[in-house]
């Protein structure tokens, strides 16, 4: 069987998901060459060093990656030419024939969202047919919200903003990073809790916090950025396996950042 090469199996992928070009995307290969045979994929939230090792190790040359490698969406790598750090893992990258794609914005503009089934199958919510990311859950409080998903997603260090006694049926997600004024825009819709990745503290936090002591009977729960979007790329990593036979596939977790001193 002749070689499949990097290049011929991202717009393999790409082309599945059925999403349009963005006129700004961070989807593009960050590192390696994009003809270099593909012996494995691995796909991952964050292709962190210790993933890289792992990857590299296990034969899987292709790393699709949903957030970038180099600490950063601008292109300005030329700044780290000098960076011990960036200098390892770029040489790393080279000496195992590694091909590093960006695949973000082609996941989430697929219809439906990638990382929003990936991550309701993980939870085992069924969201609204119109809407992938409303929910209307068994009556909880907030408390018993953040505990099934710390549960769920094994998720010891997430965040909550609100009543843990508040009652909760109606719950939107933004997985990942919600911006201000999206973040603000979906607390503000009619529902209890508002889960996402992260936000910005002086944000879509203060915005929650400033809600509730005017009034407000709202919640919102921050899983963190590995946390909220694991579940969405080994679901990828399971769809990729359906149509592309050449090479194995295989998700490759981040192991959570953060700890608890608790």
């Amino acid at each position: 069987m002749a070689d499949i090469l990097a290049q011929q199996l991202i717009q393999r992928i790409l082309a599945k998901t059925g999403a349009t070009n963005r006129p700004q995307t961070v989807d593009r290969i960050s590192a390696g060459d994009p003809t270099q045979p593909v012996t494995g994929i691995a796909v991952t939230t964050l292709a962190s060093l210790e993933v890289l090792k792992a990857a590299a190790k296990a034969g899987r040359n292709l790393v699709l990656t949903y957030d970038p490698a180099f600490w950063s969406t601008a292109d300005d790598l030329a700044r780290l030419e000098t960076n011990s750090l960036f200098a390892e893992k770029r040489d790393f990258l080279r000496s195992h024939n590694m091909v590093l794609f960006n695949l973000h914005d082609h996941w989430r503009d697929r219809m439906p969202d990638g990382i929003a089934v990936g991550m309701a199958q993980a939870l085992g919510w069924q969201a609204e047919t119109s809407d992938a990311n409303l929910f209307r859950r068994p009556a909880t409080t907030l408390l018993g919200l953040a505990q099934e998903l710390s549960e769920k997603l094994d998720d010891k260090t997430l965040r909550v903003v609100g009543d843990p006694k508040l009652p909760v049926a109606t719950v939107a997600t933004a997985f990942g990073r919600v911006e201000r004024l999206a973040g603000i825009a979906l607390i503000n819709r009619p529902l209890d809790v508002v889960v996402c990745g992260y936000a910005w503290e002086w944000e879509l936090v203060e915005y929650a916090q400033d809600m509730i002591a005017a009034g407000g009977k709202k919640g919102l729960v921050l899983l963190g950025q590995n946390a909220s979007l694991s579940a969405g790329m080994k679901y990828c990593a399971g769809w990729i396996k359906e149509f592309v036979p050449e090479v194995p596939v295989e998700f490759f977790a981040n192991p959570e950042p953060y700890w608890n001193p608790a």
